[in-house]
C-alpha cells in the first residue's frame, strides 16, 4: 500500500528486565527444539524452562529449515555478543529470531 511503512526489526541485545547472563544455555536449549528436518514458515516459539525462542516476520515469512533456525539464532550469542536476552534480523529485516524470558510459555506454531 502507498504510504504505508512496514516495521523492520534489527539486531539488537533487549528484552524483559528479567533476562540475565546466565540464561544463555538455557536459551540454546529453547531454540535446539526446533527440528533439523523440519520446515517452519509461520509465527513458531519454542519453550524450554522460562525462556523462549522465536521465530517472527513482519510480512512474508521465507520456508526455513530448522538447522537454518539454530544457524540464525547463534549469531545472537556469537556475532551480536549478546549476554542474555537478543534478538538477530535477517531477511532484509523483515525477520527475526529472538531469545526472551517468557513466564509460563507454551511452543507456538508447527513441531
Amino acid at each position: 500500500m502507498a504510504g504505508m511503512v512496514m516495521a523492520t526489526y534489527n539486531n539488537n541485545c533487549h528484552g524483559s528486565s528479567r533476562c540475565n547472563k546466565s540464561m544463555g544455555p538455557t536459551c540454546i536449549n529453547a531454540s535446539n527444539r526446533f527440528i533439523d528436518g523440519n520446515t517452519y514458515g509461520q509465527y513458531t516459539s519454542k519453550v524450554y524452562g522460562d525462556y523462549t525462542a522465536i521465530y517472527s516476520c513482519t510480512s512474508t515469512y521465507p520456508s526455513l529449515r530448522g538447522s537454518d533456525m539454530k544457524n540464525l539464532f547463534s549469531n545472537i550469542y556469537g556475532n551480536q555478543g549478546c549476554k542474555g536476552c537478543g534478538s538477530h534480523a535477517f531477511n532484509g529485516g523483515s525477520c527475526e529470531v529472538t531469545y526472551n524470558f517468557c513466564a509460563n510459555c507454551r511452543d507456538s506454531g508447527p513441531n
